[in-house]
């Protein structure tokens, strides 16, 4: 078996040259495509955030008798939870995310979002909803932290305020789509409980999506599995021979050249010194 050597280096050269735009201004496809698959994974949170604004009122009337001081207080507490929550649970999985990878690690907290939604869904009592949705944090914490590190670990550090900005963008239009959402849902008759499945429901396309993503190559150079780094890069690169991709093939053809050049013109030098000396 060839021994295949590459290094973050390698990888970045690889990346920027499939940069696009004149002059290499735009981040090239190896890196827009997984910022696009990730974008749901990153953005469709927005809508489990923001949810209380359009779902408190109807857990007061149902769950807590109404809307009065206490009714507001708890779920004013619940809504503290679920930030107080976020915090150690996405440093969690961040941990466990350099362990087991980044990809598993973020399309286990879609999963948990998504079940803990329904589960703020189905909650029979007002203690249910607001364990479901404090641990919810953690695993929107969790999305938000791994997806933005997976789409920036395929990219190079010119294209990481670019990729930020995209990010921030499409996280702001599905906020904004949050209220055509709930006005959609009460046309159609529905309550809180709808309203909560069927963000439930939407966090599916994140594992869709996120599922297609490939695993972060910075990741796998970070546990020394370059093999697998330059598997992974390959398949983004579209290309066939992954090896052809090694630390030397990084190098420019113009410098590849201007080696091949100067080597005889070193060698002839040498051979002078040779002669002169004897």
């Amino acid at each position: 078996h060839r021994y295949i050597y590459m290094d973050e280096a390698a990888l970045d050269a690889a990346l920027g040259r499939q940069r696009l735009g004149r002059h290499g201004c735009l981040p090239g496809l190896p890196t827009l495509v997984p910022t696009l698959l990730l974008m749901p994974v990153y953005a469709l949170p927005a809508l489990l955030i923001l949810s209380p604004v359009f779902v408190d009122d109807g857990v007061a009337e149902e769950l807590l008798g109404g809307a009065t001081a206490e009714a507001k207080f708890k779920l004013a507490s619940v809504s503290s939870a679920f930030f107080a929550v976020w915090g150690p649970a996405t440093l969690a999985v961040s941990a466990l995310s350099d362990r087991v990878g980044r990809k598993p690690a973020m399309l286990g907290c879609a999963a948990a979002s998504s079940a803990l939604s329904f589960g703020c869904a189905a909650a029979p009592s007002f203690a249910v909803y607001a364990a479901c949705r404090a641990c919810l944090g953690g695993a929107v914490g969790g999305m938000g932290a791994i997806s933005y590190l997976l789409a920036t670990e395929w990219s190079v550090r010119a294209d990481a305020l670019l990729l930020t900005t995209a990010l921030m963008c499409g996280w702001s239009l599905v906020a904004a789509g949050l209220a055509p959402l709930a006005a959609a849902s009460s046309a159609r008759g529905g309550d809180w409980r709808d309203l909560q499945l069927t963000i439930s429901l939407i966090q599916l396309a994140a594992i869709a999506t996120g599922g297609l993503a490939l695993e972060s190559p910075r990741y796998l150079l970070a546990r020394r599995r370059e093999a697998r780094a330059q598997a992974v890069l390959s398949v983004a690169l579209n290309d066939r021979c992954p090896t052809a991709l090694s630390c030397c093939s990084e190098l420019e053809p113009a410098l590849l050249e201007t080696l091949a050049t100067a080597a005889p013109a070193a060698g002839g030098a040498r051979s002078g010194e040779g002669g002169g000396g004897g």
